[in-house]
C-alpha cells in the first residue's frame, strides 16, 4: 500500500504540486498583515482641571464706634449790669468738682465780695450766694459775670480700623486621569480580518 502511494507521488507529483501550490500561495497571503483596520482602543490619560478652592483672607475696614471721654462745660449763671450797694445773686452748684468764676467789670476803685455757702445754715450746702462790697462813694454801674464749669463725660465717635476674617475663591489646577476611547489603524493578516 505504501508502495503505491510513492508510486503515486512520483508519478504524479506534477500534478499534486500545480494543485497544491495556489492554496499554499492563497495561504501565505492570508497569514500575512497585509489589511489596514481601524480597531477602539481604551486609553488612560492625564489631564488638568481647575478646582474651585476656598481660602480665608483678612481685610481691613473703617468703622464708626462711641467712646467716653470727659470735657469741661461751663454755664454762665448770671451775666447783668448792677448797681453798687447791696447787691447779691443766689445760685446752686449740683455738679461735683465744680469751678465758680466770678467777673466783675465797670468799676474804677477796689472791692471785694464773699461767697457764702450755704446762704443759710438751714439751706443746702451746694446752695452759694456771692456778696461783693464796692468802694465806690458816689455809686455807679458795673457788669457781673458768674460761670459755672464742671467735668461731664460725654459720648463721641471715632473712625477706627478693624480686620475681619474673609472667604474668597480661588482657582487652582488639579491632576485628572482620565480614559479615552481612540481609534487606531493596525495591520493585520486577511485571516484574522476575516474570523475576527
Amino acid at each position: 500500500m505504501v508502495s503505491k502511494f510513492k508510486s503515486f507521488l512520483k508519478n504524479h507529483w506534477r500534478f499534486i504540486v500545480a494543485a497544491l501550490a495556489p492554496i499554499v500561495i492563497i495561504a501565505i497571503i492570508f497569514a500575512l498583515p497585509l489589511k489596514t483596520v481601524p480597531i477602539q482602543v481604551t486609553e488612560s490619560y492625564w489631564d488638568t482641571e481647575t478646582k474651585r478652592e476656598p481660602y480665608t483672607v483678612s481685610e481691613s475696614y473703617t468703622d464708626t464706634e462711641p467712646y467716653t471721654t470727659t470735657e469741661t462745660r461751663t454755664e454762665t449763671i448770671y451775666d447783668s449790669y448792677i448797681y453798687t450797694g447791696n447787691w447779691s445773686h443766689t445760685f446752686k452748684v449740683d455738679k461735683p468738682d465744680s469751678t465758680v468764676t466770678i467777673n466783675i467789670h465797670g468799676y474804677y476803685y477796689p472791692y471785694v465780695y464773699t461767697i457764702t455757702c450755704p446762704v443759710c445754715p438751714d439751706d443746702d450746702d451746694s446752695i452759694c450766694c456771692p456778696y461783693p462790697y464796692f468802694y465806690y462813694p458816689t455809686g455807679g454801674q458795673g457788669r457781673v459775670v458768674i460761670k459755672v464749669s464742671y467735668p461731664e463725660e460725654v459720648i463721641k465717635y471715632r473712625t477706627v480700623t478693624k480686620y475681619r476674617d474673609v472667604t474668597k475663591y480661588r482657582e487652582v489646577p488639579m491632576p485628572v486621569l482620565k480614559e479615552r476611547t481612540v481609534t487606531k489603524y493596525v495591520k493585520m493578516p486577511i485571516w484574522s480580518y476575516l474570523f475576527r
